[in-house]
């Protein structure tokens, strides 16, 4: 099975780019090789669209030239689905298996809010894929209801390297967009009362997004425990991890997030929320706490309760580093990635 992978640049920024970019640096494959083509890239309006043109554009020649089997697409919502959808299509032109991978983190809401027509189409969309993935039950359950199988395949992340230098960690952490669905303001809301009890944590926010907003709240409520870190690359990243004592995303939507999976391998507790597929990773008080999204009295008693408590919170993280390793290791991933690739002959 010869396979194109049709998806962002690798070097972007969310979670669908780590993703790729795990698919080129770990999958190997002699029976299934993976070939890549760039949907979309980041900068201006102007040269995002000259390379989703150019992706599309060069769909059916990468088909034809790679003698490709099957097109992997990664798909999400708004804009993303658009040009997936159109992708779909010219793939299937060209005689093609399609694979929908669908990341979106409320898709299934993403087509209920729809206008009908759009619906339709998508529904259209859906059903042209050989095969869909998605990342959490709701997603699957829901398009069920209108006839569509989905798989589920979780994230994976590699598991990095033990680190022979110990850093103290003395700071919390959050990376991802910044934003209400990402539960930033939420964040923000408790900050103060954190700043009372423990002037010496920081609370480190990590992405773009609402930048704006969410400074001008910072400067507002002076709340001189709070820093915005922008969006940082891998290796940023991963220093940022190594001070990190405590990861949050106190989302109100999600998929599987990177970021949870990222941090849980390194042995950082999470408090995240009952959303998405987070509760299949975090088992709540075993090696993180989950939270009601929007709770925000929950949310400071479980930070509390950790920074107050190390003994606990080195043993959540250690229980973390122990359950990525053995169920969301990127090894394991590439296996599950390769059975599909095989069995899966159209």
């Amino acid at each position: 099975m010869r396979i194109l992978m049709f998806g962002p640049d690798h070097e972007t920024k969310g979670g669908i780019a780590t993703v790729i970019a795990n698919f080129k640096n770990y999958f190997k494959s002699e029976i299934n090789p993976v070939f890549y083509l760039e949907s979309w890239k980041e900068g201006s309006l102007f040269r995002r669209s000259i390379y989703s043109l150019r992706g599309l554009g060069l769909l059916p020649f990468y088909i034809k030239k790679k003698r490709i089997d099957m097109v992997h697409i990664h798909m999400a919502q708004d804009g993303s689905y658009f040009r997936k959808a159109l992708a779909t299509r010219i793939a299937k032109r060209c005689g093609a298996q399609i694979l929908l991978h669908i990341h979106g983190s409320h898709f299934d809401q993403y087509h209920q809010a729809s206008q009908p027509r759009l619906q339709k189409h998508l529904l259209e969309t859906l059903r042209r894929a050989d095969k869909i993935i998605v990342l959490n039950e709701e997603v699957k359950t829901y398009f069920e209801a209108f006839g569509l199988k989905a798989e589920i395949i979780l994230n994976a992340v590699p598991i990095p390297a033990t680190d022979s230098k110990t850093i103290k960690r003395t700071q919390i952490s959050c990376f991802g967009q910044l934003g209400e669905r990402k539960g930033t303001y939420d964040i923000l809301e408790i900050a103060e009362q954190l700043q009372a009890q423990h002037p010496e944590i920081k609370l480190c926010l990590y992405g773009d997004g609402d930048v704006k907003q969410a400074a001008a709240i910072i400067q507002a409520k002076r709340l001189h425990n709070v820093e915005l870190g922008g969006w940082v690359t891998a290796k940023q990243k991963e220093v940022a991890m190594k001070k990190t004592m405590i990861h949050i995303l106190p989302s109100y939507q999600e998929g599987l997030p990177m970021a949870i999976l990222e941090t849980m391998a390194r042995g950082i507790p999470n408090i995240s929320t009952h959303v998405g597929g987070i509760p299949s990773v975090i088992a709540s008080g075993k090696d993180g706490i989950l939270i009601e999204a929007g709770n925000k009295e929950q949310l400071l008693t479980a930070l509390l309760e950790l920074i107050e408590n190390a003994p606990k919170r080195e043993a959540m993280g250690t229980a973390a580093a122990q359950k990525i390793q053995q169920h969301f290791s990127i090894d394991a991933y590439n296996n599950k990635w390769n059975e599909i690739y095989s069995e899966w002959n159209g």
